[in-house]
């Protein structure tokens, strides 16, 4: 029969419910009816299966809340004859019916279930047996296991005819037409069939269900209600009238006759809704109050009479008076008994008075405020008035004669929030359980039995509320007492008394690890009766004696972030391991007043949420939240998604000019909750949250997708895309969507949305997948179960602020990095081999044009630099531009945007094959060999075999990157790259962005490390908490950044620390200068275990940076950082004291790493990096390599000069130094970037005379620089200096390629060795040259004459170099290349300029951002000329107020202006922009320096 299949469905859902069922109510409290039970006590049943059905009754009755008031329940027995059991009055008390079911005798006889039935119907559903009539719902239970010896149709169909509702149970031999003439309509909701007794228990919970479901209804339809305000049974509701003179009289009687049709939609009791009335005008009126008409009759009579008031419009005042004499106790409120609040306000007009200021007071008393304008009423002041949304909150009307039609949308909408804010409010309970160690002293355990004992008198214990439990461990655990061991007070101090101490064995252990472990597996389980599902909170109190035997650290992190919160009480035990098991602020040392403290911390509803480092830092994002309310969740778990969605936003810095949050929730279609604009008030955001609305439906994801970017990621609704804030979308779901999410998802991404997908319990992981931005690993998350959504909030808060804030911050600096290594990438070719296969779509085509345009724009393209091409194929390969067509990025940006997609099948292996002869090509048309490239993008598995023509690639020095997206075959992929590490996949086109910086930085890093000597030393955590699996990552790491450095003697230098409770130096800096010993002594390293002392690891760390250690002062020297949990000791003295040293700090944090230590450590959000797993260090390999490279300095490499050397060729110089003296210029040479209009070098050398060797214009490319400076040959005669100084002039004018007129700057490098033969010659060439402003670079050797080198330099200091010998002069390009670079970078070549400053000095920006802002300012000043004619400054501060500091006529010199801004103080305060913004503007007035044309 019909209803077979909804029974399956019962019996499995409620199978894990087996053991408990008696002690679990399901219907609300609320719930009213009159239940009779007629059960069959025939003799085909027997006794044994009659037990069955006593434990049935028994579960079906436990489920209602049995009383007078409520649900009423009777019982008759029936065979041959009907027997009253008991009636609807004879009992009072739950427990006086389940004690008489457990006894109930077996009648025996005949089944005469027709004379049952009409005896019930005379007998039982009457007043006198305690029948509430059609006042309250009838219901009727018919269990049977065979066919009637009588008619049954017609004594039931009497039965229906009296409004009773039947039901039919039957089991085995039941007959089925016979139940279905006994049961209601539809069938399949009120017959029910069981193969046998034994199969009863297994459908208790779904009738019960289904029965509470039934008496709703019926009570719903008694009372005309909608099924919403059905639900909403319990309010104080007070409607606040406008009745100003304005109204007139006509319209005031609408407005009672929409207040009746309100009240009639609700169910007034004194015990359900109350309802109170004020009028105003100029004053406010106490019409009634909440406790006044507690029946709807009296309330609808004063509804209807009471009299018009008159006069003007204070609605403020109105307001304050609703909240002062209203929403009291006195008047009536329920609010102290966690009874909704809500406030109707209607009104016409203008308020003369204020209205924010009350009705903020108002909201935040918790009251849920509705506003209704009629005709001219002010929209502005409306939207002020009611709770945000407007759209949910705020109504309004053309004319009163309208508020008839906004009755039935006001009724569903305020029924629906009291039905919300009744589960925000409601009282949230939680599991808590002792364990206790059985080592404490005698006393110690009395004393803890003494707290246990309080604590279960104090509290409000039962199956419903506070469950305790409680154990004691030694070596093992004993569980003396679970959470659902008893369900009543009393029980539960009775077993408290029966707790005797466990006595310990001589030596044995101790071992709370152990025991921490078996209580996160076993004591908060469903069958151990923790309710986590259900959204209660855990608690775990730990009372320890001593420090533990076994190790804790793994295990305390394990039951933590398993959303169970850890309170540590110590009896002896160390501070510093309590600090490691408790969960912060639940740490205590005494007994003395500890039963109030855990009594409030177990009360306390919603945990403190304190932001935190990164979350602080993360100011500026507008945040998405894409919400799953369809109808597979459920309410008890949409509550949990409440309680999640709350959790994370208020860890976030919330405010319109910070973060901006918007919520859309979604099943079948999509709705805005909260648009980014919605909100000015976290507060208030937050409580909106806790009454989101729950619909259910089904599940169209994508639909959600699209309607986020298209009317919620816009300016209209407060999007600041426009002004590069980041967008992030935050999609949690539990189901497979029923629509396609793959291009929807994409189109976000596409349009800069971060996309982080969350999966609960069903969720479609391959869904998931498409729709979260790459890498997967950090914006995909999923747990089996909505109760776990607890565990996950830590890591996706410190996730999503730490993503915000890269994005912010590091997102532009690694870019930066990457441009300025790739830069250095003087030459390269590279070809791209992009699939074009029907398969790709054309956005993802365009997708592909994006990366490659993005690519190129790294590089300095050219004939001499980077050159590109394209290869597209499909079943063919068809070259699309050569490395040769094109030789500017504007030009190839062009033909790449040109490129057209023909489409066809995938032969990857063939157009692999074709690339050989344009590589073979590349050699010939540039005319030597340079590294080669190959990036190769595909969406599918290629139909040939790819592996040989890969490896014939590849065996012509081609290095090939491997991209997959979508259908790739991950196999081919790596047969085609050759190397996991440059082969990439993922999952959409649109993810194709973020890789690039991946294999950018892989192509260019070698140019970007190329000598830049340093030391660089790892200190790695080595706790206890750390898996071994995790240890090995973490050594992997390390082993791949040493891989990618340039070690050597002379070059970088690396030395590895671990640490935990304790240091260990694995080898200083200077023990091993080659990779191959490095990478033996880390994996020979083990894991120590212990604690985290972090801060006194970098302390002892210190001295390894010094000489005497091994290290390099004078070098940059670089520390890294590498912890995965929260430091016991201080970190924050220690790390400025390193990093005052001069040492550069990274700090990783990886799983539970504190982000607020690792700023301390790093001194910057540049240099910090949190990430979820140890797996996903693997991401930071490449990115931090590159960034240990990256020296930060403005100047990397000088990019344009005109240089010329001007060398002594005298006879003392021999052979051997004359070859140093080259390797010194060539080593110059590759410090620059060489090109016609870049760098251009000429050679004169000199001894007796002068003669010019090349000059700027003869030589464009590097190559071609360095063979003439290798062919040099020294001509031998005297040191004709000063001669050589006037003979070097003309040569940098234009017609020998000077670029003067072009403001290039002009450099001679002279190098000599001795004293000038015309020494007294010196001065009037260098003054010529000053003068001509080429600027002389003096290098001394061994015999020169220093007086004499600074004469050439013009006396200035820093353009004067000496070395002893010239072996030295080899490497003096390291001390020249600096001063070189920051002597030609070019100022700002902006000639006149007014430039105003205003500067953030508000509190939020600590002290060390604030000098770094400072030093920002100056660093900027000093890149323009600044002077009275050209370019002027100014600045101001702001916070809370603006603060003129000087205006554009005060100061005209760069070192006055810089002295003023650094001597410049903080003040702190708020942050008002928009004041300062105004302010500024004066600032370009005439009379304050501007010049305004």
């Amino acid at each position: 029969m019909a209803a077979r299949g909804q029974l399956l469905l019962g019996l499995i859902t409620v199978a894990c419910f087996y053991g408990n069922a008696a002690a679990k109510t399901v219907c609300t409290q609320e719930a009213v009816a009159d239940i009779v039970f007629m059960v069959d006590g025939s003799w085909s049943i027997g006794s044994e299966n009659f037990k069955q059905i006593r434990q049935f009754l028994y579960t079906l009755v436990n489920s209602f809340d049995v009383d007078a008031e409520h649900v009423r329940i009777g019982l008759v027995q029936y065979s041959t004859t009907p027997r009253t059991e008991f009636k609807l009055n004879t009992f009072q008390e739950k427990k006086d019916i389940l004690q008489y079911i457990n006894v109930l005798p077996y009648m025996g006889g005949g089944t005469q279930t027709g004379l049952g039935l009409d005896y019930m119907l005379t007998e039982h559903f009457v007043e006198a047996a305690g029948s509430r009539g059609q006042n309250v719902p009838q219901i009727a239970v018919v269990i049977t296991d065979g066919k009637s010896q009588d008619n049954v149709e017609s004594h039931a169909q009497d039965l229906k005819r009296k409004g009773i509702v039947l039901y039919a149970i039957g089991i085995k031999d039941a007959d089925e037409e016979q139940l279905k003439e006994i049961a209601n309509e539809p069938h399949s909701q009120h017959v029910y069939s069981v193969s046998n007794f034994a199969a009863l228990q297994g459908i208790s919970q779904s009738i019960a269900q289904t029965l509470c479901t039934t008496v709703e209804e019926v009570k719903r339809q008694l009372l005309q209600l909608t099924q919403e305000c059905a639900k909403a049974s319990v309010a104080d509701m007070v409607f606040l009238v406008d009745g100003s003179s304005s109204i007139g009289i006509d319209n005031f009687q609408e407005v009672r006759t929409f207040l009746r049709s309100v009240v009639t939609g609700l169910d007034i009791g004194p015990d359900k809704v109350r309802i109170g009335l004020a009028q105003y005008s100029d004053e406010p009126y106490q019409e009634f109050l909440l406790k006044d008409h507690m029946d709807k009759t009296s309330l609808l009579e004063a509804v209807d009479t009471f009299q018009y008031r008159t006069g003007g419009t204070e609605t403020g005042k109105a307001i304050d008076f609703l909240r002062t004499q209203y929403f009291t106790e006195e008047a009536g409120s329920r609010a102290g008994q966690r009874v909704p609040q809500i406030a109707v306000v209607i009104t016409d007009g203008d308020s003369t008075d204020d209205v924010i200021a009350p009705a903020q007071r108002l909201r935040q008393q918790g009251v849920i405020v509705f506003s209704i304008g009629v005709g001219a009423a002010n929209l502005q002041q409306l939207e002020s008035i009611a709770n945000r949304p407007s759209e949910r909150f705020r109504s309004s009307i053309s004319n009163y004669a309208a508020l008839q039609t906004l009755k039935d949308r006001l009724l569903k909408t305020v029924c629906i929030s009291v039905e919300d804010q009744k589960q925000a409010l409601a009282e949230r309970f939680a599991d808590i359980f002792f364990l206790v160690d059985s080592g404490v002293t005698a006393a110690e355990f009395q004393q803890i039995k003494s707290i246990l004992t309080r604590l279960a008198n104090q509290l409000n214990i039962g199956a419903s509320a506070y469950r305790l439990g409680w154990a004691q461990y030694g070596q093992d655990v004993k569980v003396e007492h679970l959470l659902n061991a008893h369900q009543t007070k009393i029980e539960t101090l009775n077993d408290v008394k029966r707790f005797r101490q466990r006595k310990l064995q001589p030596n044995e252990p101790r071992n709370l690890g152990k025991a921490l472990m078996y209580a996160s597996t076993n004591l908060f389980t469903s069958g151990a009766g923790s309710r986590a599902e259900q959204g209660y909170r855990r608690f775990l109190v730990v009372i320890s004696g001593k420090d533990s035997d076994d190790p804790v650290y793994r295990e305390s992190r394990l039951i933590k972030s398993s959303g169970i919160t850890v309170v540590g009480l110590s009896l002896g035990a160390s501070m510093q391991e309590m600090r490691i098991v408790a969960t912060p602020p639940y740490i205590y040392q005494s007994l003395t007043n500890i039963v109030p403290i855990m009594r409030a911390a177990f009360e306390r509803e919603e945990a403190e949420t304190l932001l935190t480092g990164d979350c602080k830092a993360a100011k500026l994002a507008d945040i998405v939240f894409i919400v799953d309310g369809s109808g597979s969740i459920g309410t008890p778990n949409f509550q949990l998604m409440r309680s999640f969605l709350h959790s994370i936003v208020n860890g976030l810095e919330v405010s319109p000019s910070r973060v901006r949050v918007g919520i859309v929730m979604y099943n079948k279609i999509a709705t805005a909750q909260v648009y980014l604009n919605t909100f000015n008030d976290k507060d208030e955001l937050l409580k909106y949250i806790k009454i989101l609305p729950y619909h259910g439906g089904g599940t169209n994801t994508g639909e959600a997708l699209k309607f986020a970017l298209k009317k919620v990621f816009i300016k209209e609704k407060g999007s600041r895309k426009d002004s590069g804030v980041q967008q992030v979308a935050v999609v949690i779901t539990d189901g497979e969507s029923q629509d396609n999410v793959s291009t929807p998802a994409a189109d976000l991404r596409r349009a800069g949305v971060t996309v982080y997908a969350v999966g609960v319990k069903d969720a479609n992981h391959a869904q998931l997948v498409e729709m979260a931005s790459y890498p997967e690993n950090k914006h995909k998350f999923i747990v089996d179960s909505f109760a776990k959504l607890k565990s996950l909030e830590q890591s996706l808060q410190k996730s999503l602020c730490q993503n915000i804030l890269r994005s912010a911050i590091s997102v532009s600096s690694r870019g930066n990095a990457i441009k300025e290594g790739c830069v250095q990438k003087e030459e390269a070719d590279i070809f791209f081999l992009i699939d074009h296969s029907g398969s790709i779509y054309p956005n993802d085509f365009k997708d592909m044009k994006k990366f490659m345009i993005e690519f190129l724009n790294t590089f300095r393209i050219g004939p001499q630099h980077v050159r590109i091409g394209v290869v597209k194929y499909a079943d063919s390969p068809d070259l699309e531009f050569d490395l040769t067509t094109h030789s500017d990025v504007k030009s190839l940006e062009n033909a790449v945007e040109a490129i057209r997609q023909i489409g066809g099948g995938t032969e990857t292996g063939r157009a692999l094959t074709s690339m050989v002869p344009h590589y073979n090509r590349a050699v010939l048309t540039r005319g030597h060999e340079v590294p080669e490239y190959l990036v190769v993008i595909t969406d599918g598995k290629s139909a040939d075999e790819v592996k040989g023509p890969a490896e014939q690639v590849r065996a012509q020095g081609v290095t090939v990157y491997a991209i997959g997206v979508k259908s790739a075959d991950p196999g081919q992929l790596q047969e085609i790259a050759g190397d996991p590490k440059r082969t990439f996949f993922v999952n959409n086109f649109d993810a194709l962005t973020p890789i690039k910086d991946d294999i950018i930085t892989d192509i260019c890093s070698p140019e970007a490390c190329n000598d830049k000597p340093g030391d660089l030393l790892f200190l790695i955590d080595s706790s206890g908490s750390i898996d071994p699996q995790d240890y090995e990552k973490m050594k992997n790491f390390m082993k791949s950044v040493i891989t990618k450095s340039a070690v050597a003697q002379d070059n970088v230098h690396v030395g590895v620390m671990q640490f935990s409770t304790i240091q260990r130096l694995v080898f200083p800096l200077n023990q091993y200068y080659g990779k191959e010993q490095m990478l033996n002594a880390i994996t020979a390293m083990q894991q120590i275990g212990g604690g985290t002392h972090t801060g006194q690891a970098i302390t002892d760390v210190s001295q390894y940076f010094d000489g005497l250690r091994g290290g390099r002062p004078d070098m940059t020297q670089t520390l890294i950082v590498i912890t995965d949990g929260k430091a016991q000791d201080d970190v924050k003295e220690p790390a400025v004291a390193l990093r005052n040293k001069g040492v550069e700090i990274y700090a990783i944090g990886v799983v539970d790493a504190n982000t607020d230590q690792l700023l301390e450590i790093s001194g910057s959000t540049k240099r910090t990096y949190t990430e979820r797993d140890f797996d996903a260090l693997k991401d930071l390999e490449t990115e931090l390599a590159l960034a240990l490279c990256s020296v930060d300095t403005d100047c990397k490499k000088t990019e344009k000069a005109d240089i010329i050397f001007l060398v002594d060729g005298s006879t003392s110089i021999t052979l051997e130094k004359f070859r140093s003296m080259q390797k010194f210029m060539s080593s110059m040479v590759n410090e620059t970037t060489v090109g016609k209009d870049l760098t251009r070098f000429g050679v004169i050398l000199y001894s007796t005379d002068a003669n010019s060797v090349f000059t700027l214009k003869q030589y464009s490319s590097k190559r071609e620089v360095l063979r003439a400076i290798q062919e040099l040959k020294s001509p031998y005669g005297d040191t004709y200096t000063g001669k050589a100084l006037a003979y070097s002039l003309p040569f940098f004018n234009k017609d020998n390629g000077g670029r003067a007129d072009l403001n290039v700057p002009q450099i001679l490098m002279v190098i000599t060795d001795g004293d000038a033969t015309d020494r007294h010659s010196l001065v009037v060439p260098s003054v010529a040259l000053r003068e001509h402003k080429v600027s002389v670079f003096s290098i001394g050797v061994e015999g020169a004459n220093t007086t004499q080198l600074e004469i050439m330099a013009g006396h200035d200091s820093s353009r004067v170099f000496y070395v002893d010998n010239f072996k030295a002069l080899e490497t003096l390009y390291k001390n020249i290349t600096q001063v070189l670079c920051n002597f030609t970078k070019q100022v700002c070549d902006k000639k006149q300029a007014d430039l105003v400053f205003l500067l953030d000095q508000s509190g939020s920006i600590n002290q060390e951002d604030y000098t770094l802002m400072k030093k920002f300012t100056t660093d900027l000043v000093n890149s323009f000329k600044v002077s009275e004619n050209l370019v002027r400054v100014g600045l101001a501060q702001f916070s809370s107020e603006f603060q003129d500091e000087f205006d554009l006529n005060k100061f005209y010199s760069r070192e006055v202006l810089n002295e003023h801004i650094l001597s410049m103080t903080q003040s702190g305060g708020g942050t008002s922009i928009g004041l300062a913004l105004n302010s500024i503007r004066g600032y370009f007035e005439a009379s304050r320096g501007g010049r305004k044309v």
